[in-house]
């Protein structure tokens, strides 16, 4: 299942394992307003493709910025969902928001 998310990207770290590369893109998302037991942000890791981090260079003297991406649900350890991007593009930080 192929979801949009907007996300602030705050950077990206990559890695190359005996030729087995990838990447995590690190965003944050305000935490819900009426959640008393949340308070600030929230941080989370998503899983990236090797060419994304590369992608994300073009971008890092604005960095943190929004960005929307087309992520993919995953299981993850102990039956955990998690997200692959596959898919960034920078959200247009001149255009003015719908009245």
């Amino acid at each position: 299942m192929e979801n949009y998310l907007h996300l602030m990207v705050i950077g990206a770290t990559r890695y190359d394992i005996d030729g087995n590369k990838g990447g995590s893109l690190w965003a944050y998302a305000p935490a819900e307003a009426n959640d008393e037991n949340r308070v600030g942000n929230e941080v989370m890791k998503i899983a990236c493709d090797w060419k994304h981090i590369d992608q994300l260079r073009n971008h890092a003297d604005r960095l943190p910025a929004m960005f929307t991406v087309k992520a993919q649900m995953k299981a993850g350890q102990g039956g955990k969902i998690t997200f692959k991007a596959l898919e960034l593009k920078p959200q247009d930080q001149t255009k003015k928001p719908a009245a």
